[in-house]
């Protein structure tokens, strides 16, 4: 067996790249492209069925993105796990993703978080903001 050297190589170093806040927003609304559209369709589907709050998704920098699921009080996020709820939401999702682009299911990373409008109102002061960051 015989050995290759390896060269090294100097390279200039990179200058850091600033853009301005128009293009910023801009990248900001191609992360976020579709995401309402998935939101208006899990509402749709889930209020008239179950006791959601709310739902949000929002593109996030550890995984793709990150789902959240509010239900009205703590019972009602109880019953959804052991009632197939949550598992019905997660495919939903997963294949209004894979609808408006976003990849297939196994490549799209989500991170769904479950909680009630309750503990909203009771920790955070009935602020999604405070809770969401």
């Amino acid at each position: 067996m015989s050995a290759k050297k390896c060269r090294l190589e100097t390279r200039m170093p990179v200058e850091p790249v600033v853009f301005s806040p128009e293009a910023l927003a801009r990248m900001e609304r191609m992360c976020d492209d579709g995401l309402d559209e998935v939101r208006e369709a899990v509402c749709r589907k889930f209020k008239p069925l179950y006791p959601i709050h709310d739902f949000y998704i929002l593109s996030q920098f550890d995984v793709d993105f990150r789902a959240y699921v509010f239900f009205e009080e703590k019972s009602d996020l109880e019953s959804s796990k052991t009632t197939g709820i949550q598992q019905e939401i997660f495919d939903f999702v997963f294949a209004e993703l894979e609808r408006i682009g976003r990849g297939d299911r196994s490549t799209i990373k989500v991170a769904f978080e479950f909680d009630t409008y309750e503990n909203l109102k009771k920790n955070f002061g009935g602020n999604y903001f405070n809770r969401l960051r």
